[in-house]
């Protein structure tokens, strides 16, 4: 009688090992993308609620403003008057997620986002021409809106 063990215990804890630490690898999930992840947030059409205007209510002046943002980083906008061009594109500043730059040169800070609400803070120094000619006003400026899809 042979009184030699033979090997295969060995071999079953190898293999024990080798399946576990693959279970383990396949099983991590891939951390989500933050930039894809803000950016299906702000996805989505806008209205207003409320505009401020160094702190003063200018909410009737923007009557009907939707602000309409793809997950493409272009945006385009309804009634948005000189502070909002009627389209544009935007990136995020220095991979902050909550501070974008239209391509027009603003900064814009996310000040509030939630699944139904929005809230934009951003500074216009210069004055420009509106469609209708009429010329537009400076200063610090509040969006408070609301999802309407």
């Amino acid at each position: 009688m042979n009184t030699k063990r033979q090997p295969y215990h060995l071999i079953f804890y190898v293999l024990c090992i080798v399946v576990l630490s693959h279970s383990l690898v396949s099983c991590k999930k891939d951390d989500p993308d933050p930039e894809e992840e803000k950016l299906k947030e702000l996805a989505a059409s806008w209205r207003i609620d409320s505009v401020t205007n160094d702190n003063q209510d200018v909410t009737s002046q923007y009557t009907g403003f939707v602000l309409s943002v793809e997950g493409t980083k272009t945006y385009s906008t309804v009634n948005g008057g000189n502070p909002w061009p009627v389209q544009g594109t935007f990136d995020f500043v220095n991979g902050n997620f909550d501070l974008i730059r239209r391509d027009d040169g603003v900064d814009i800070t996310i000040a509030n986002l939630t699944p139904t609400t929005l809230s934009l803070t951003f500074n216009i120094t210069s004055v420009r021409g509106t469609a209708n000619g009429a010329q537009g006003i400076t200063g610090a400026f509040t969006f408070n809106l609301s999802k309407t899809n």
